[in-house]
């Protein structure tokens, strides 16, 4: 017989294929197959868990003394279980159970008539079996944000997932290389192997997989070139890559129905590929972090439904075309940290609904352009560290959508629009380091502003008092200005004040005493002024106050022994020198001359000083006895109670998932930040501000200010540690504060942190799976005497 045509092979193959699958599922399946293969799952979903657990308890599957097994309901009825009209078992859903320790058997493969499995965000352990490879129907695979190890399931003998349309196992701990995906798997569309710890390259057998239209292989250590044979993916529409090197492959230009392209924290060399601009439908493209050279290619300006391009990170140079003030669908640019030069685009904003524009440490010079908030939607405008000069555009004091507006470090000139300070949505106004002049204005009514700094400018007049207006303010600095008048006493009702900074300037009149009431404050300059008057010795009552700079002003009076309290005692002289009639007792003079009208007040003092220093000293040491005491009593509890950390006080409340996402969002912890950048709140958006938090925890840092003003803890974070699966990487950058033990929880935080300050909000895991990665941390205690509420406060 003459041999088949070439085209007909596919068919023949899934014909065989066919045929397998018919031949297992009619072999001894029944629904009693389905209970058993049920009790075998039950058993060691629960083989963590402590006895007589109510989890699944309506899986109510009783064995006989003969083996047996049997129910008093019809397994059908199980929560989270589906059947088809033969009673066959064709879906399980156990999505945020917490099955802390417990596995997933080779038994779950007797399910033959299974389509659809969905394990997330349960605290599974163990590893994948083996055996879900064969399971002829299996459509739709998740198990994601779990605590699973091992490596994936390999291609020994076919059937390899077979039907498989989803596999989703984002989130664990794999190992080893990428599973062997291709040809076996033509009818996949969605696979997600993200963070976990997959190394060596990426297969090129993957360009195979005909129906692909979301690949998300970021989180992993992975090596190598990006495969050209991911070019023939012609439906993918996402994708994202993590620790991959050498050049772009100009072949992905052949991706038409791509809309994400992700790149970004690779090891990419080499100019942006123009072929890149063929990719019509694409909306978001993050190339950041890499090290690509050569400019912008002319040929972006064919990728007309652009919402999100983020070139951050690289080596650029040339100009920003102006073709990019054309992109009508423009959302986000994010630009910072290259050598770019020429100026912004004339008619940047002016097509499109910008949200975001971050041009930070660049060349750029010129003016900056008017229309960046046409479409009314600008919600971050950072320009700062580049050469930008001319006036404060007007138009920006009417873009009440404004979040965060940081123009420092330029050459901008003339007056400050008024307007500016009336934004309501406004977070951070950084203007320092430019040449602006005139005055502050009289009224400043944004009542959310937390940061303004006008420092190093050529401003002059008074501090306004309605500055005290800003209850929410935490950092002012106005420092190296022509400012004058006294220091305003209505800075006081800046309750939220933390580091104020009013030096050098010509400020005169007396520190206001009403200072003192700022409970949080922790800096106070006020250095080279012109301030006269006594140095309120209230300041060493300020318990916060832990910096504190009064040299070069004309204050008088001393500061006594006995008053040498709080600040005083870890300042130095530096911090009062240039004040000829000041004396500060030990500190600028080794003892201060006595006002004769104070001499009989301290008739007693060698007295006093005979019962201060033993006391004094007394409880040094209770303190360090105390102390000590504690420190070994709390290891001593640590060793007897091995759990992993936590926040103990919210573990004590069973609250359920939507009732945690609904306080997160009703008391405005974590939707805040995000929301200022794009003015809404969902599972998507609300969870930037929580990785900041989970970042701070990690490193000891705050947000702002440890990094100088042209990078922030997320920019910082990203750049220290390329790959976040790098274990000693994060340990080097971690707080030294936090216990050596356990290094895998500390890499895992700082890995969900890194993942929830994505540049895309589309590549953010939602509120709901962070919340589930963390708990998934936590494995509770099997001993109810060691319980949180059973510990010595």
């Amino acid at each position: 017989m003459a041999p088949l045509p070439h085209n007909l092979h596919p068919c023949l193959r899934r014909l065989d294929l066919l045929v397998v699958v018919v031949t297992v599922v009619s072999a001894g399946s029944s629904p009693e197959s389905d209970l058993y293969a049920l009790s075998k799952l039950k058993s060691a979903l629960l083989s963590g868990s402590v006895r007589n657990s109510p989890l699944l308890a309506d899986w109510d599957i009783e064995t006989s003394a003969s083996g047996g097994i049997s129910s008093r309901t019809n397994h059908c009825n199980f929560s989270g279980i589906k059947c088809d009209a033969s009673n066959r078992v064709v879906a399980i859903n156990l999505t945020g159970v917490p099955l802390h320790g417990g596995v997933l058997p080779s038994e779950v493969s007797l399910l033959d008539a299974l389509s659809s499995l969905t394990i997330a965000s349960c605290s599974l352990s163990g590893v994948v079996p083996a055996s879900l490879a064969s399971m002829p129907l299996l459509r739709h695979l998740n198990l994601s944000i779990n605590n699973i190890s091992g490596s994936f399931p390999s291609r020994s003998a076919p059937p390899y997932f077979p039907f498989a349309k989803v596999i989703n196992v984002f989130g664990n701990n794999l190992t080893g290389p990428l599973p062997p995906f291709g040809m076996s798997l033509a009818r996949m569309r969605h696979l997600d192997l993200g963070w976990n710890h997959f190394s060596g390259g990426v297969p090129e057998e993957y360009g195979d997989m005909n129906e692909l239209e979301f690949l998300a292989l970021d989180g992993n250590s992975l090596s190598g070139l990006v495969p050209p044979s991911l070019s023939r993916l012609k439906r993918v529409k996402v994708t994202m890559y993590l620790g991959l090197q050498g050049p772009i492959p100009p072949e992905l230009g052949h991706l038409t129905r791509i809309e994400g392209l992700f790149l970004f924290s690779n090891n990419l060399v080499g100019e942006i590929p123009a072929e890149l601009g063929s990719l019509k439908n694409l909306m978001s493209l993050d190339l950041s972090f890499n090290q690509l050279t050569g400019e912008i290619p002319t040929s972006f300006a064919g990728l007309i439904t652009l919402k999100l391009l983020n070139l951050v990170g690289n080596k650029l140079q040339g100009v920003i075309p102006e073709f990019v003030g054309e992109l009508s669908q423009l959302e986000i640019l994010h630009v910072w940290q290259n050598n770019l030069t020429g100026e912004l685009p004339a008619h940047l904003g002016k097509n499109s609904r910008l949200l975001e524009l971050d041009v930070t440490d660049n060349q750029l010079s010129g003016t900056i352009p008017s229309y960046l908030c046409a479409g009314r939607q600008l919600c971050s405008l950072i320009l700062m560290w580049n050469k930008l000069s001319g006036p404060i555009p007007e138009d920006l004091g009417n873009c009440k959508t404004l979040a965060q507006v940081r123009l420092n470090n330029n050459f901008l000139c003339g007056c400050i629009p008024a307007a500016l300070f009336y934004l309501p949505m406004n977070d951070i106004l950084d203007l320092s380091n430019n040449l602006l002049s005139g005055e502050l204005p009289e009224v400043i009514p944004s009542p959310g502003l937390s940061l303004l700094s006008v420092a190093s400018n050529n401003l002059s007049g008074p501090v306004p008092p309605e500055i005290g207006h800003l209850k929410k303010l935490s950092l002012l600095n106005a420092s190296a200005n022509a400012l004058t008048v006294d220091v305003s006493r209505e800075l006081s009702h800046c309750e939220s004040l933390i580091v104020l900074d009013l030096s050098r300037n010509q400020l005169t009149g007396e520190i206001p005493k009403e200072i003192t009431s700022l409970k949080v404050l922790t800096m106070l300059n006020l250095s080279r002024n012109r301030i006269s008057g006594e140095l309120p010795v209230e300041l060493g009552e300020m318990i916060g106050l832990s910096k504190l700079d009064m040299s070069y002003n004309d204050l008088s009076g001393h500061v006594s022994l006995p008053q040498l309290q709080g600040v005083f005692t870890v300042s130095d002289k530096t911090d009062f020198e240039g004040n000829h009639g000041l004396c500060v007792e030990h500190i600028t003079a080794a003892s201060c001359p006595i006002p004769r009208s104070l001499q009989s007040s301290w008739r007693f003092k060698p007295r006093m000083l005979l019962w201060l220093v033993p006391t004094a000293s007394a409880m040094v040491v209770v303190v360090c006895l105390g102390l000590r005491w504690g420190r070994r009593a709390w290891w001593e509890t640590a060793k007897r109670w091995p759990v992993t950390w936590k926040m103990t006080r919210f573990q004590n409340l069973e609250l359920g998932m939507d009732d945690v996402l609904r306080c997160l969002r009703e008391e405005n912890v974590i939707g805040r930040g995000e929301y200022a950048y794009t003015l809404r709140v969902d599972e998507k958006t609300d969870v930037y501000s929580f990785g900041v938090v989970l970042l701070e925890l990690v490193t000891g840092r705050r947000p702002l200010g440890d990094f100088g003003d042209e990078i922030d803890l997320v920019h910082w974070a990203r750049s220290v540690v390329a790959r976040p699966t790098d274990t000693a990487a994060v340990l080097a950058v971690a707080d030294p504060r936090l216990p050596p033990e356990p290094t895998g929880l500390i890499a895992r935080l700082f890995r969900v942190g890194i993942s929830c300050v994505r540049e895309s909000s589309q590549a953010r895991p939602t509120m709901r799976e962070v919340v589930h990665v963390l708990s998934s941390f936590v494995v509770p205690p099997a001993d109810p005497a060691c319980s949180v509420s059973a510990l010595p406060l």
